[in-house]
């Protein structure tokens, strides 16, 4: 793969000492099996940090691999090649109503047109819309890296027919993120919990994943999909010389498509080790190239931010 990704981080007020950075940025990459993807992203925090906005869009081909065990244990444990040819806009706006907490909607559509060996699959060649709610409880200490406190996020979404959707079906996205420093703040430790959940009429394009460029490091696109997704991870942050630090990370994941099918024995243990190094001090952002492994699957990633 190789892939290119630019931004810019910027005050909406450079007078004010407390207010996070906005960001703009543009992202791209092209594989060797012929995959490809461009996006645009924008993140805003205006006023004081009391309005918080981000809104992104692209378009791509990618070509991933399916299991299809994962739908069925009876099913062969074999790869099968499958594309999916996309092109989506995202929109979501909150503002802070009672101390920390942000509540605001968001929107999604997206076409995806999925093709899969056509001995096995029929072609979905389908445009999903959906809007919904978000909440933001936010008790961070830092938004870019943070020390101390924890976050909360949820964001439901309703695809229908009314809003232009080819499906009707819904979706929920729960996240709790914590952190607290070992004695100064070269020392972090860090954990998440969560949560995807699809109900409804749920295409194939829009089931949870295991992902490590989304959630667990140490799997690849497309091997686990299920309607249900739970993650439990967490991350030990060293920044143990000048700009440079390293982490080791840990976490399990089900997927499953209803909780009562998720048990030990379908656990999906994933671990890893990273390196950073602090890219722009003044607003603590930081690269990152982390190398996770899972159960018969691993993987390399390289991003700008933390994993969480």
């Amino acid at each position: 793969n190789l892939g290119l990704v630019a931004m810019g981080y910027y005050k909406m007020d450079r007078y004010d000492d407390e207010l996070p950075p906005s960001s703009t940025g543009v992202f791209g990459f092209y594989s060797e099996n012929n995959s490809w993807m461009g996006a645009a992203f924008q993140k805003f925090h205006l006023d004081g940090d009391k309005w918080r906005a981000v809104a992104a869009l692209g378009t791509g081909s990618i070509k991933y691999q399916f299991n299809p065990v994962a739908v069925d244990p009876g099913l062969p444990d074999i790869f099968v090649d499958y594309t999916t040819v996309t092109n989506f806009v995202f929109a979501q706006g909150s503002r802070r109503s009672w101390g920390d907490l942000y509540l605001g909607l968001a929107v999604l559509s997206w076409s995806a047109r999925v093709t899969i060996d056509p001995n096995l699959v029929e072609t979905e060649d389908e445009r999903y819309t959906g809007p919904g709610a978000r909440a933001e409880w936010d008790k961070r200490d830092h938004i870019m890296y943070p020390t101390a406190g924890f976050v909360m996020e949820g964001r439901y979404l309703v695809y229908d027919d009314t809003f232009g959707s080819d499906r009707d079906f819904q979706t929920l996205n729960l996240t709790l993120s914590g952190y607290n420093a070992l004695g100064d703040s070269s020392r972090v430790v860090a954990g998440r919990i969560l949560s995807e959940t699809g109900y409804g009429d749920i295409p194939f394009s829009a089931q949870p994943i295991v992902s490590g460029n989304r959630n667990l490091r140490g799997y690849s696109n497309g091997r686990h999909r299920a309607d249900q997704l739970l993650v439990v991870e967490a991350e030990y942050r060293w920044n143990f010389r000048g700009r440079w630090g390293a982490v080791v990370f840990a976490g399990v994941a089900w997927s499953e498509d209803k909780v009562s099918q998720m048990s030990l024995a379908e656990t999906l243990p994933a671990s890893g080790l990273g390196l950073r190094f602090r890219l722009i001090e003044t607003y603590k952002i930081n690269a990152r190239i982390d190398y996770g492994w899972g159960r018969d699957d691993q993987a390399v990633y390289f991003s700008i931010g933390e994993a969480y």
